[in-house]
């Protein structure tokens, strides 16, 4: 949620922000898109780094830079516009990588069984941030101004860093194996409740322990992999289309609507994303199991991995396209439930459809979960700048209605393809990379 909320937490004070720093609200956006675009690079590298030394090392550096940019802005002067800028891309830099570690700890600590249920309860935090940020930043505008956004920001990430530095055990296990060989100090808890080291390691399961050493994305050199990430970042496009387009096009729309209660809007989508993250989750698990899968740690060569993933696929993504289009056709022509019913939907089928990709991705890369999330947001955050800069001058050319049936239909036209192809080789290519020896 750290990251998420940081990106929006501001919007409700954006015209005092531009008051007080003597720029447009044109300028005081460009402190948005900077966060946006290190949200999208920094986990590259923070992401390999806590395949490669810890998770608990990667988490807290993070935090301490989130905890400390947000402090800096809010200590930040009247006018000091190009500082105001420089530490929103701090601030992104530590909170987004946040995810792709968490997503890391996923693997580490789930068996592939496990996973859908364990990652639908992780994208809890950053699919809420986007519909509660705004409500929060309000409120703190409101009563202590937009310089309180930024206190409230820094207090949350050094309170997680301090729950983290205190109680998180180190999970990464090419370090401390299933959590029973104890690290060094640097990697250990100061309150050690959640660990359960074993005084006698075996000498089997130390010889049997992979080194850690620096590992190459290699699945960015895999074409099941890269198209999961373009079809999983296609998905996320339309989530950030509909996302973005509410505020202006329900102001618009319903004159009775202020700022706080279109704020209040984005609780539609964000409780359907929140309530199909934890859903959906153990539906994939569920389907794991139905097409025969285990409880064991590694994955059988042979297992039907892509249809145990991608079978329910083609109904969210059809989910997700058709709520799309009668939100497009419906604002302003209905009472704003029906919208506000087709967000809900929507949300539950974007968090379907986003964890199945998820899942699978971490799968064809065992012991690389936060690096293939890096990657993940990388093409999320790419694919979606470029389809919500043309938003605005679309929406003005063709209406909104049109906007979401050309958006819903560039959707369905690159995944559709995409699953047609994974469902048909992955297998085959899944089983060539088995068969050649590591290193390789």
């Amino acid at each position: 949620m750290l990251s998420s909320m940081g990106a929006n937490v501001y919007f409700p004070a954006l015209p005092t922000v531009a008051s007080d720093l003597g720029v447009s609200i044109a300028k005081v956006n460009l402190t948005i898109t900077s966060y946006l675009v290190l949200q999208g690079l920094s986990p590259m590298f923070f992401g390999p780094l806590a395949d490669y030394r810890g998770r608990r090392l990667a988490y807290i550096c993070c935090l301490a830079i989130a905890a400390g940019a947000c402090t800096g802005m809010a200590l930040l002067p009247n006018g000091a516009y190009g500082l105001l800028i420089f530490l929103r891309c701090v601030q992104s830099a530590g909170s987004a990588s946040t995810i792709s570690i968490g997503y890391g700890t996923i693997t580490d600590i789930a068996t592939p069984g496990e996973r859908g249920t364990l990652i639908g309860l992780m994208s809890l935090g950053p699919m809420a941030g986007p519909a509660i940020g705004p409500i929060i930043g309000g409120a703190l505008a409101d009563k202590f101004g937009w310089r309180g956004i930024f206190w409230f920001m820094a207090a949350l990430a050094a309170a997680i860093g301090l729950a983290i530095l205190c109680f998180l055990p180190e999970t990464l296990r090419v370090i401390v194996h299933a959590g029973e060989i104890k690290p060094r100090w640097h990697l250990r808890p100061l309150i050690p409740v959640l660990t359960h080291y074993s005084p006698k390691v075996s000498a089997e399961t130390l010889q049997n322990m992979p080194k850690p050493r620096r590992r190459s994305p290699k699945f960015l050199k895999q074409a099941d992999c890269l198209m999961l990430l373009f079809s999983n970042g296609s998905g996320f496009t339309l989530f950030q289309a509909l996302m973005s387009s509410m505020s202006p096009v329900l102001l618009s729309a319903y004159p009775f609507l202020n700022q706080t209660t279109v704020g209040l809007c984005y609780l539609a989508v964000g409780s359907g994303c929140a309530i199909g993250s934890v859903v959906t989750g153990r539906v994939v698990d569920a389907e794991f199991r139905r097409q025969g899968g285990t409880k064991g740690e590694a994955i059988p060569v042979g297992f039907a991995l892509e249809k145990a993933r991608l079978r329910l696929l083609p109904i969210y993504a059809s989910g997700m396209a058709v709520t799309a289009i009668v939100y497009g056709w419906t604002v302003g022509r209905t009472s704003i439930a029906v919208p506000l019913v087709f967000h809900f939907i929507f949300g539950w089928c974007v968090m379907a459809f986003m964890n199945a990709h998820q899942v699978l991705l971490m799968d064809l890369a065992p012991g690389q979960g936060a690096s293939v999330t890096a990657a993940n947001n990388l093409f999320r955050c790419l694919l979606s700048a470029g389809i919500v800069s043309a938003q605005d001058p679309l929406l003005s050319a063709i209406g909104l209605g049109w906007l979401f049936v050309l958006f819903s239909g560039l959707f369905i036209g690159i995944v559709a393809p995409i699953l047609i192809v994974e469902r048909r080789f992955g297998p085959h290519w899944r089983l060539r990379r088995a068969a050649v020896p590591a290193g390789k």
